[in-house]
């Protein structure tokens, strides 16, 4: 039994390691057909290796820029989107991200994030949610070796110290894994979306009857705040809300 054990565990093993080889092949080849200035087989590539399971920044990056290079802004815009979500310190992914955005229709003034939350946020993307979740560990770690030291202490001066060594560690645990948490409830939300046709009327209620708000073009991106039949209620970076059609967005 412990033989016929190993043996599954080394199959498994070894097909991931051909997968990862398939995978690394794919993008070499995707990669190389973008050198050649061929983007739309580059993107046929990129987006099959998408569909098997695999992602990642670079991969969502690349396809990004292939779509960029075809003009198509919106596809550009969610992968670069995308990719953010895994890498949200990524200073190239953000700088094309911008030029992307500049070149769409709708040129939204956000509303000014407030400094708490804006550092706040900062702050957790440091770290992705894997390490936010280790780094966690660690401190609870050192925490408790800390409560040891404060038990077992002789002196005044050691048990006091290792008193307020274990509140700051408390603290640090408390929000490293909030940290943790809330990226990995980010990564697998779905709750943004860009549009992908040309025009949309963003109406006050879910239904085409409804009255008309304001109006919409390909590449914008929106928040969904509700889902009801096949509309979603939608908010905008200057917090403008209304309803439109599901299918006219991809969510990521």
């Amino acid at each position: 039994m412990k033989k016929i054990y190993c043996l599954m565990v080394l199959m498994a093993v070894t097909l991931g390691l051909k997968a990862q080889a398939v995978y690394e092949q794919e993008f070499a080849k995707a990669n190389f057909y973008y050198s050649e200035n061929r983007f739309d087989t580059a993107v046929v590539i990129y987006e099959g290796i998408l569909n098997a399971g695999y992602v990642s920044a670079p991969l969502l990056y690349n396809n990004g820029n292939a779509y960029f290079k075809m003009r198509n802004y919106p596809m550009a815009i969610l992968n670069y989107e995308k990719a953010l979500k895994l890498d949200p310190d990524n200073q190239e992914i953000k700088y094309n991200l911008d030029i992307a955005n500049s070149l769409i229709t709708d040129k939204i003034e956000p509303i000014p994030e407030f400094f708490m939350s804006r550092w706040w946020k900062n702050i957790g993307n440091k770290l992705s949610a894997d390490a936010w979740a280790t780094f966690s560990l660690i401190v609870l770690a050192i925490l408790l070796v800390a409560i040891f030291f404060y038990f077992t202490a002789h002196t005044k001066v050691l048990k006091k110290s290792m008193f307020f060594t274990g509140l700051i560690l408390i603290v640090i645990f408390v929000c490293s894994t909030v940290f943790a948490s809330q990226k990995r409830n980010y990564l697998s939300e779905h709750n943004e979306a860009i549009v992908i046709i040309p025009t949309i009327t963003v109406k006050s209620s879910p239904s085409s009857s409804g009255t008309d708000l304001f109006v919409l073009h390909e590449g914008t991106k929106v928040e969904i705040l509700d889902h009801s039949n096949d509309w979603d209620k939608i908010k905008i970076a200057d917090g403008s809300t209304g309803w439109m059609p599901s299918s006219i967005t991809i969510k990521y």
